[in-house]
């Protein structure tokens, strides 16, 4: 409960500043106003969601065991660790991803966003992923990817969003990055299965 009302204290000051800044007449477009307001709390709401589901039984289900799986299983739980941290860090270089896909005066194309549209959730998929190779137990396996695909139905739902917003400029967009993995020279394709992931 402390975590909720922490939030709608935080999107009151939002509010707030916005209004603050708009009285006093800044020089600043509402568009520019309102890319500075921070109100983008479902992956928030997700993320702990998913983290407090996984943190638990990580805890309880892990293996304490030393044999040559273990290293090859914990360093593979690092690799995706990794990639959870190169791919948050560059999500939030940019403000946008912080705001609410409905406020969005533009959305980011440079960086991380070159290569794929959904950082953050592609991030916390790593994440899931790491967990189970950290932790080396079945009981995970079948609770991930309930995970991983209430992050896939948010990045769709964003999706739609600028879709509605942007129109053909963000299906553009859509055609030259895919939505959770990057992979270098071979972005521009499309995956055969239609889903645009790969």
């Amino acid at each position: 409960m402390g975590m909720l009302s922490f939030l709608v204290l935080h999107m009151k000051c939002q509010k707030y500043l916005y209004q603050f800044r708009k009285w006093r007449g800044w020089n600043m477009s509402d568009d520019d106003l309102m890319d500075q307001v921070e109100n983008n709390y479902y992956p928030v709401l997700i993320a702990i969601l998913n983290f407090a589901v996984l943190l638990p039984m990580a805890m309880q289900y892990m293996v304490n065991s030393v044999e040559i799986w273990d290293f090859i299983f914990v360093a593979a739980g690092v690799y995706f660790s990794m990639k959870f941290i190169r791919l948050m860090k560059g999500a939030h270089e940019y403000s946008q991803t912080r705001v609410s896909p409905e406020t969005r005066a533009s959305y980011p194309t440079e960086g991380i966003y070159a290569k794929i549209r959904n950082p953050v959730g592609a991030a916390c998929v790593y994440m899931n992923i790491a967990y189970v190779c950290f932790t080396r137990s079945v009981a995970l396996v079948p609770v991930v990817p309930i995970f991983i695909a209430l992050w896939y139905i948010y990045a769709a739902y964003e999706e739609k969003i600028l879709i509605r917003r942007f129109g053909d400029e963000y299906r553009e967009y859509m055609r030259a990055t895919s939505m959770f993995r990057g992979s270098g020279f071979d972005q521009q394709r499309l995956a055969s299965s239609g889903y645009d992931m790969y």
